[in-house]
């Protein structure tokens, strides 16, 4: 193995085959399919007024008075209908996730004792189902 400088920057490139006559470092590499994808495409963003996840409703309707149906504007109905209210879900701290948590997995294993001395097959039944509700939160 030996080192080669960078045909593009001359930054050392090391572990080179013997073989090789030239070479381009990553940071090259990299930087040319950057200019190659071109700049990227800006999004609607929440500061414009246009929550996450807009484009999947089935109606939104902009504070401007832009209507949507699944992401697709609909001109026609322009300024026809009210603005879609957005409400922000509290943001929980770490402290209160991890109460969530150990609150859940006491019931969990509550459950899996329950379900060991359950006989009766509806009960066992809603026991399993419940435990699969609580494995997905967890």
């Amino acid at each position: 193995m030996k080192s080669l400088d960078c045909r593009l920057c001359g930054a050392l490139v090391t572990n080179v085959s013997d073989e090789a006559v030239s070479v381009t470092c990553w940071d090259c590499i990299s930087e040319a399919l950057r200019a190659e994808a071109g700049p990227r495409k800006q999004t609607r963003s929440a500061a414009e007024g246009y929550p996450k996840g807009w484009r999947f409703m089935k109606e939104f309707v902009h504070a401007n008075g832009t209507v949507y149906h699944k992401g697709v504007e609909q001109p026609d109905l322009k300024g026809t209908l009210e603005a879609t209210q957005i409400i922000a879900k509290p943001k929980k701290t770490k402290i209160q996730k991890a109460e969530e948590k150990a609150a859940l997995l006491v019931e969990y294993n509550d459950l899996k004792k329950q379900l060991k001395k359950e006989t009766r097959k509806t009960v066992i039944k809603r026991l399993q189902s419940r435990l699969k509700k609580l494995q997905k939160q967890i």
